[in-house]
């Protein structure tokens, strides 16, 4: 079981009292059930359940400087940025459920073990927010921070999930020589969702409602053969079939916002159906350089499944992107050096997606957009190394850097609506609409570094430990152009931990973000420069006990 709470910490300055944004409370609860029928025969029944309550994402109206993408005060370029103070008139609220049941049963059949793996979830969430994260607009001053183009406010809920899995499977038990594995999977699922857009800020009665229904269906037949030679070399090559089946039946059946905002009135009920099926496979070697050293390469095809994006609260007409395949290469080393003191990976890679699937969001229509990119090709590599050089003392380290490229001269999209300076290039003749041709994805950083250290200490019946952690980031840009605004630097967030643990308990102190870094996270780039920042620094008490 866990419970976490923490108490409203963000002051609305434009809202009575005092630290009445971003505090939650999230009950968690997991119990497992194993039986060992036979000797041959275990099931394991394991059902989870989840309630949360708290505030919705919180947007800051403004927070971006206009030519730079520094953050900034509620009272302008020249005064600080704090990331408890905002200033906003609308309501914000956010609610989940989820539950899930879940059995596994395997049977050792001798040569080959049977397993069955069956999960259900089913879930439903309720979030609302102050979009434009300010208060007022040009139409009904006074408004800030900054300038407010107009008011928006919107509410998107789930109220039904259900989800169904089922795989059975065959697996060869033998370590050596030739073994094998096939079977089969399957997924049903049942997504409900609607839209509200509100003409007021704190109004309760939408002035637009949307409505989708989603139903997907999937299936694959899959299988796998590997062989151990006698110097330690293996290969394996799988291959798998799938199938995917999708239908979304949208519509906006309410609409009374003026006519004049260009939205047109209701939608009637728009049906899209999308499916593929698409053979996916994958090879793979590795070879024993020493007792210390495994060298080892794979080469596989995979595939994405059309999608449906129909959020008609705002938009007349879904969007589609079709299926994507992605080739995908790497090869590298695992070692255990210094008699298992140090260990050490090395992985280097290379891809290349045709038709990736992208989806562009908000800009001056504020609708979600899918598109397909001709083709993305992207390379880097991934380092890792865990060293313990003296008892109790344990340390790790990790690096990637990432490059990726869109190349498809053909792909464009709108840029934003707030009055932020993109530097894609524009496409001739289409004020607004800019080519994304040679951008890095979206949240997609160059590089990504970790490192912790830890050091124990025996104590009584337990032992006394320090833990830290950190992690770091490159430049990101939000969204699908670049732009001087929409993009974060880098970010640098440490964490520390000090406490006493055994076999049944831990009781530790703690701290997040111990810099207190301040970092943008994304926007909203339709109504004015808006960010989303990282957690601030966080100091508490933790405890845990194993029955």
């Amino acid at each position: 079981m866990l419970y976490q709470r923490r108490d409203d910490w963000v002051d609305n300055l434009d809202a009575a009292g005092d630290k009445n944004l971003e505090g939650f409370e999230d009950l968690a609860a997991r119990l497992q059930i194993q039986a060992d029928l036979s000797d041959a025969f275990t099931v394991r029944v394991v059902g989870q359940i989840r309630d949360f309550d708290g505030t919705a994402r919180l947007f800051r109206a403004n927070a971006f400087a206009r030519g730079s993408n520094k953050l900034i005060g509620l009272g302008g370029p020249t005064t600080e940025f704090k990331r408890d103070q905002v200033r906003a008139d609308g309501l914000n609220f956010q609610s989940l459920r989820n539950y899930n049941l879940g059995m596994t049963a395997e049977y050792d059949a001798g040569p080959v073990t049977i397993t069955s793996v069956t999960s259900y979830w089913n879930g439903n969430l309720y979030s609302r927010g102050d979009i434009d994260g300010g208060f007022g607009n040009a139409f009904a001053p006074t408004m800030g921070p900054g300038f407010i183009p107009f008011s928006a406010q919107s509410q998107d809920n789930v109220p039904s999930l259900d989800q169904f899995t089922q795989e059975l499977r065959f697996a060869s038990n033998n370590t050596g020589g030739l073994g094998y594995q096939f079977g089969l999977f399957y997924l049903n699922e049942k997504l409900d969702i609607e839209s509200f857009d509100f003409g007021t800020p704190t109004a309760t009665t939408p002035a637009a409602i949307a409505t989708q229904r989603q139903d997907s269906t999937a299936w694959g037949l899959f299988g796998s053969l590997s062989y151990e030679f006698e110097n330690g070399v293996k290969l394996q090559g799988g291959v798998r079939y799938n199938d995917d089946q999708r239908k979304m039946v949208a519509a906006r059946p309410v609409d009374t916002r003026p006519g004049f905002l260009g939205f047109g009135g209701p939608v009637p009920v728009v049906t899209t159906e999308v499916g593929d099926n698409v053979l996916t496979w994958d090879l793979a070697a590795s070879y024993p350089l020493s007792d210390d050293v495994n060298l080892f390469a794979r080469v596989a095809k995979g595939y994405r499944a059309p999608s449906i994006q129909a959020r008609l609260a705002f938009g007349r007409t879904p969007s589609v992107a079709q299926s994507e395949t992605t080739m995908s290469y790497e090869a590298g080393l695992k070692s255990t050096l210094a008699d298992g003191k140090l260990r050490f990976n090395l992985t280097g890679f290379y891809f290349s997606t045709d038709d990736l699937q992208l989806t562009a969001v908000g800009g001056a229509s504020n609708f979600t957009t899918l598109l397909n990119a001709a083709k993305v090709d992207g390379y880097g590599f991934e380092a890792e190394l865990e060293a313990k050089p003296v008892q109790g003392l344990s340390l790790t380290a990790g690096l990637s850097y990432n490059h990726n490229e869109i190349k498809d001269p053909a792909a464009f999209v709108a840029g934003c609506g707030a009055p932020c300076t993109v530097t894609s290039p524009q496409r001739v003749g289409s004020p607004g609409i800019y080519s994304i041709n040679g951008n890095q994805l979206p949240q997609s950083p160059r590089w990504i570094a970790n490192w912790t250290a830890g050091y124990a200490a025996p104590v009584g019946d337990g032992e006394v430990y320090l833990f830290t952690d950190w992690a770091y980031r490159s430049k990101v840009q939000f969204f699908l152009y670049d732009s001087v605004e929409f993009s974060d630097e880098k970010m640098l967030e440490g964490g520390l931990r000090i406490g006493y643990r055994t076999d049944k308990f831990d009781i530790a102190a703690y701290a997040r973000n111990i810099t207190n870094d301040v970092s943008a996270v994304s926007g909203i780039d339709f109504n004015n420069l808006t960010a989303m920042v990282n957690e601030p620094r966080v100091f508490g008490v933790e405890a845990s006990i194993k029955f």
